[in-house]
């Protein structure tokens, strides 16, 4: 079987040019998963305080947080009223802030060591975690 010159430099450049692509493709796939977080399984460093922002898009943000025991950590309340609950009361929570409440914030205080999980009663489905370390 005889191959011309030209379709072997045909051949060899269309595998070229389709290497260069899936070089590409990988590059932009790993920093979309960077950019998107990808790296989900690393707890947050904890620290003395943190401030959670209760958002009017229904979510808690961040949604984990980690702090030091005797920290704190602050919900600030947007435009939407929201509540916090910490679910059958795990031994060391604090007090759930009952009220609905927008327009402010407020700070409570976690003084056992823990992980408390809570959630929004009036946003089902919005929900996020304070470990105590």
């Amino acid at each position: 079987m005889f191959l011309s010159k030209s379709f072997i430099t045909l051949f060899t450049d269309h595998m070229s040019i389709a290497n260069n692509c899936s070089r590409v493709l990988l590059a932009s796939l790993a920093a979309a998963l960077v950019a998107c977080g990808g790296d989900s399984t690393s707890p947050p460093v904890p620290v003395q305080a943190a401030t959670v922002q209760a958002t009017p898009s229904k979510q808690f943000t961040p949604g984990n947080v980690a702090i030091l025991q005797g920290g704190t950590v602050t919900f600030a309340f947007g435009s939407l009223g929201h509540d916090v609950f910490f679910d059958n009361a795990p031994a060391g929570a604090p007090a759930n802030i009952t009220a609905t409440t927008s327009n402010q914030s407020q700070t409570l205080t976690f003084n056992t060591k823990g992980t408390f999980p809570y959630n929004c009663h009036i946003h089902p489905g919005m929900r996020g975690t304070v470990v105590v370390e």
